[in-house]
């Protein structure tokens, strides 16, 4: 299975980081010049959409992998950022694709260590792991597998970027997503750097879009209100996850990474 790898050209540091773990594994890959957003245009960005410009180019760095993938007339293809962990079995899993189910458009591979709701079905097995169509919200786009009809579908839904791109890919509110057949990799694959708990694995090469998507706090009797609610929040949320696996053919699970 061909592996792109996007990588930027200022930071030699990720691909170093990558470049050590995918040769470890035995692995080959195509390195992708990232778009760079500090050198985009911008009038560029504008011909393009409404997103800043380093959203513009981290979408358009994906198109560019998705255009491969249907110029190359490949039946799938593994899509990686450059600041992941993989997992130690990756090799076994990515060296073919013959487990990829027939009608996939997106397979996820990455976790943000969150809960989401999937099928009960599993599609597919291999390799320990299981594969569920995705039916909420999973965001990041650090690594995941698009078959050629997933790419051609992709390409048509971002001739203009109207969200960034994992919300276009993963976000279950918006039609995009919505319209792909997605299918989510538990336990995941591969986690992007800024997740991982344990610090001896961090690397401090989280993502170069954090400065344009600062985290809002909330202060003062927002906070107050957010500490209030917190208990019952979760208590609905346990509810919602018990309904859901008893009644309906759908259930939550924790996507770890392993």
């Amino acid at each position: 299975m061909k592996i792109f790898l996007i990588n930027l050209d200022r930071r030699p540091d990720r691909l170093r980081h990558m470049t050590e773990i995918l040769n470890g594994l035995g692995l080959p890959f195509t390195r992708v010049s990232a778009v760079d957003g500090m050198q985009l245009p911008m009038g560029e960005v504008r011909r393009w959409g409404n997103l800043p410009p380093g959203a513009t180019a981290c979408f358009l760095s994906h198109r560019d992998c998705w255009k491969r993938v249907v110029d190359e007339a490949l039946p799938y293809a593994v899509v990686l950022e450059d600041d992941l962990h993989l997992a130690p079995d990756a090799a076994s899993l990515l060296c073919h694709g013959d487990w990829v189910p027939t009608e996939a458009d997106v397979v996820k591979l990455e976790t943000r260590l969150c809960r989401t709701l999937v099928d009960k079905a599993v599609a597919a097995a291999v390799s320990g792991r299981s594969l569920h169509r995705l039916r909420s919200s999973h965001m990041g786009t650090g690594g995941y597998i698009v078959t050629r009809k997933g790419a051609e579908r992709l390409l048509s839904l971002s001739k203009r970027l109207e969200a960034p791109v994992d919300h276009v890919m993963f976000n279950s509110g918006l039609p995009s997503a919505a319209s792909l057949t997605t299918f989510q990799m538990v336990p995941a694959l591969c986690v992007q750097d800024s997740y991982i708990g344990q610090p001896f694995m961090v690397l401090g090469i989280e993502s170069d879009l954090l400065d344009e998507r600062p985290p809002v706090k909330p202060r003062g009797i927002r906070k107050v209100w957010r500490e209030l609610k917190r208990p019952f929040v979760q208590f609905s949320g346990l509810v919602r996850r018990g309904a859901s696996r008893l009644l309906t053919d759908k259930k939550w699970v924790f996507v770890k990474f392993a």
